[in-house]
């Protein structure tokens, strides 16, 4: 008996020790190791680590302890399930550990340098959702062990699974377009997109729900994730910023068209926002019913000056026409006599 006792505390003894080695290497090894790389992911690991290993060490080696005590055999039965279930804690343990280790570093390092919250909203909600998945995941695996019926258990959750998921469809649903948004990053914060409707703003704020648009009214629109996933939106600032201008142009018949087509080029060619490429270009499109009507095309560096530019160009194409005595025509209808008279009737 005095052998095991012995046995007992030496098994003890060392497992601390073993505790004591471990926190050495994590402490003064490992620590200098990871200050030499450039991300602080493995210090946010071994951090996380540490308490979860040194509580499997000490578990682990009272476990043995007692063991060796031969202490019966229903001891030795409840002592080997108690362990079980000390093993299965200590995986949930470390799991969560190491699960909050890496959303922490995510959310120290990756989100503030990213323009959207929605990375913001979304840690703390999948850290919840990584908390019930293993804890639930741990007691049916305890339960199964210990041959309870889980068959039951199982159905009456996927039931409520089903109910919970029916009645935050809509939500479910514009989380997962959420999702697919910072996957797929079709825009960003600060890019000006036009909706599907029609409306043209600039991103705001990208969110776990929903889409926010600051329109160039000074409105916000809230959008759904959802209805963002399945239109079509266009993005202004992608690949670049830059613009085309399309500007009409109706002159008279008779006109000479030439000396119109130069006149557009000069105005746009004197201007500095307009771009040298891709090159201006001005095209003769159709015989209006009182009108030559001409397409000026040319290139800006940004959509923010659109109506800035357009502006110019119109006010300039109005002083250049008067000068070269270019007009421009306004619609004219001519009655026949008949007609005429039966409205003088």
């Amino acid at each position: 008996m005095w052998m095991k006792i012995i046995i007992f505390f030496a098994v003890i003894f060392f497992s601390l020790v073993l505790s004591r080695i471990l926190l050495y290497i994590l402490d003064k090894k490992l620590n200098r190791l990871v200050k030499k790389t450039s991300t602080k992911l493995d210090d946010f690991i071994i951090l996380a680590l540490k308490r979860p290993l040194l509580l499997i060490i000490l578990g682990t080696g009272l476990y043995v302890a007692i063991k060796t005590l031969n202490l019966g055999k229903k001891m030795s039965i409840f002592l080997k399930e108690g362990f079980f279930v000390f093993t299965v804690l200590a995986g949930v343990y470390f799991i969560l550990s190491l699960s909050r280790a890496l959303l922490e570093w995510y959310a120290r390092e990756i989100a503030p340098k990213t323009k959207n919250r929605f990375d913001d909203q979304f840690i703390p909600l999948l850290r919840k959702v990584i908390k019930i998945v293993v804890i639930i995941i741990a007691s049916l695996i305890v339960m199964e062990h210990f041959h309870y019926d889980i068959k039951a258990l199982l159905t009456t959750l996927g039931v409520a699974s089903l109910a919970i998921a029916l009645a935050v469809q809509e939500t479910l649903g514009n989380v997962i377009a959420g999702l697919g948004i910072v996957i797929d990053r079709p825009f960003h914060v600060g890019d000006r997109i036009q909706l599907p409707s029609g409306e043209i703003g600039d991103v705001y704020e990208i969110g776990l729900r929903s889409v926010k648009i600051l329109t160039l009214d000074h409105t916000m629109i809230v959008i759904p994730n959802s209805e963002i996933g399945k239109n079509r939106v266009v993005n202004l600032s992608y690949p670049d910023p830059k613009l085309k201008l399309r500007i009409p142009v109706g002159v008279d018949y008779g006109s000479d068209l030439n000396k119109v087509k130069n006149v557009l080029l000069e105005i746009v060619h004197h201007l500095p926002e307009i771009l040298d490429k891709p090159e201006p270009k001005v095209y003769f499109m159709k015989f209006n019913d009182f009108s030559l009507d001409l397409l000026l095309i040319c290139w800006i560096d940004s959509y923010t000056n659109k109506f800035e530019v357009t502006d110019k160009i119109n006010m300039k194409i109005n002083q250049r026409f008067r000068e070269e005595g270019i007009n421009i025509p306004f619609p004219i209808r001519q009655l026949t006599g008949e007609i005429r008279m039966r409205e003088l009737r």
